[in-house]
């Protein structure tokens, strides 16, 4: 279990504690903040957060921008891989394959997703994180892959 998973499950616990730990994923990637999103689940082989439609997302059409929904599915991605990864082992994203199926014109909850056969491999191995992007009413605005290498973790010296 990475710290940062053991750090989700310990603040989460308590009151406010998701927002906390949203702000701090936002100050370790701070990338992220572009976005704003906001932590639903943390856990293996899922991780999920929303992002909401505000002035910073939106492009020329009124609309967020598919960057930024690209940015909450890598959000969601770290969530899950944090979540998922085997001790000694470490994970870097090697690509985003997105395809954009509608606008969308209010908030999105990004959703990654993988099996835990996915992480049961010897490594080096990939890891295909299926990801989608949802309106609240269900219509599925964007869905892709973004495939992961896995390796060991190298010794400190």
């Amino acid at each position: 279990m990475t710290s940062t998973y053991r750090l989700y499950q310990r603040l989460t616990a308590r009151p406010f504690g998701r927002q906390l730990f949203g702000l701090g994923f936002m100050v370790r990637a701070p990338y992220f903040a572009t976005v704003q999103p906001q932590v639903r689940t943390m856990e293996p082989n899922l991780g999920v957060v929303r992002i909401r439609k505000w002035r910073g997302v939106q492009n020329h059409l009124g609309t967020m921008h598919a960057i930024a929904v690209a940015n909450g599915m890598e959000a969601a991605m770290g969530l899950l891989a944090e979540a998922s990864v085997k001790p000694g082992t470490r994970w870097i994203p090697k690509g985003i394959q997105l395809e954009y199926l509608a606008k969308v014109p209010s908030a999105v909850e990004c959703v990654a997703q993988t099996d835990p056969a996915d992480w049961d491999q010897p490594t080096p191995h990939e890891v295909r994180v299926r990801v989608t992007g949802r309106l609240a009413d269900g219509t599925e605005v964007v869905r892709g892959v973004i495939p992961l290498w896995v390796t060991e973790q190298p010794k400190r010296s």
